[in-house]
């Protein structure tokens, strides 16, 4: 196996305070144990909340990199002598998998509502059980990309124990090889400028859209604009915050890239878990029940779809409203 000659591994590269230590643990720690499964549960088991695969996996990448970026916690090794050499490589090589599944799971998300988006702009239904294929590609893509970065790090780690420390990058554990990070920057760079494209491309069409709706008031089943938008605020945020973190990779002395990347969890919490059916469910007891409004016939970017491709109903469906 090839092992290439090691560098002494710099020290406190990111200049990080304690302070802000525990701020990027405890913006990982709280919605990776306790936010996003209460907010996963929600969807999963409450009969009046409908997500689509794209959404579960969204908060699934978020939690598998809070729990990584944990690790040293259950370690006992945030500070002081460098944690075990298996407990550092385990936490680099799930962190290096963190832009994959994270820029990946975001563009699935924004790309299904584009492409729901669209088809209600052309006044065709888009139905996933006509998309069999593609519906599996964007359900399993995310995880594709991250168990191949995991995998390599750990053998470029495993080969090169030296290359993997803790104190390089102050957070976390980190591997010191840079024709791999040139590599992974390049991927997440490419998978980051097609969430973009879709991004645009949605909010002209949103645009269009609602033009429409504004010089035609009295259309039937309009389409309502809250959660499109949610979800292109959230893929421009997670745009920015993982171009700050990879930027890091390059240049890391500054602490605010892997603080920003560690808020990404909360911004979805803000963002998703705000949203009024979800809430519902939660704070029951200050709903009132109230008698459904009449729904567009269209499959929502958000609906539950499982990989059988069969749909919830439309009229379950709170977001395209009449």
């Amino acid at each position: 196996m090839l092992t290439i000659s090691v560098p002494q591994v710099p020290v406190n590269i990111v200049r990080g305070t304690h302070e802000q230590l525990i701020a990027f643990l405890i913006l990982n720690a709280w919605p990776s144990h306790f936010g996003l499964p209460v907010l996963l549960l929600v969807v999963v088991f409450s009969k009046k909340v409908q997500r689509h695969i794209t959404f579960v996996n969204l908060c699934l990448a978020f939690i598998i990199i809070g729990i990584s970026s944990s690790l040293l916690v259950y370690a006992g090794r945030i500070e002081g002598p460098e944690p075990p050499r298996f407990v550092c490589l385990l936490q680099a090589s799930l962190l290096y998998g963190m832009p994959g599944i994270s820029s990946m799971a975001a563009l699935m998300l924004v790309l299904h509502m584009f492409l729901v988006i669209r088809g209600h702009y052309h006044g065709e239904e888009y139905r996933d059980r006509d998309h069999v294929l593609r519906l599996w590609v964007m359900s399993v893509s995310p995880y594709i990309v991250f168990f191949v970065c995991v995998i390599v790090t750990a053998v470029i780690g495993a080969s090169n124990p030296g290359r993997v420390s803790r104190n390089r990058r102050f957070f976390y554990c980190s591997l010191d090889f840079l024709p791999f990070t040139n590599t992974l920057t390049i991927v997440s760079a490419i998978i980051l400028f097609a969430t973009f494209v879709f991004g645009v491309w949605t909010v002209v069409i949103l645009c269009k859209q609602w033009k429409i709706q504004k010089d035609n008031t009295a259309t039937s089943g309009s389409l309502d604009f809250s959660l499109p938008i949610r979800i292109v605020a959230f893929g421009f945020y997670i745009i920015i915050a993982l171009s700050l973190s990879l930027l890091s990779i390059k240049s890391p002395q500054s602490p605010v890239p892997d603080l920003v990347i560690a808020s990404a969890a909360t911004v979805v919490m803000l963002i998703f878990g705000t949203q009024r059916d979800i809430l519902q469910v939660i704070c029951f007891w200050k709903w009132e029940k109230r008698s459904p409004k009449r729904v567009e016939p269209l499959d929502s970017a958000t609906s539950t779809v499982d990989l059988k491709s069969e749909f919830m109903p439309c009229s379950q469906n709170p977001y395209f409203v009449a």
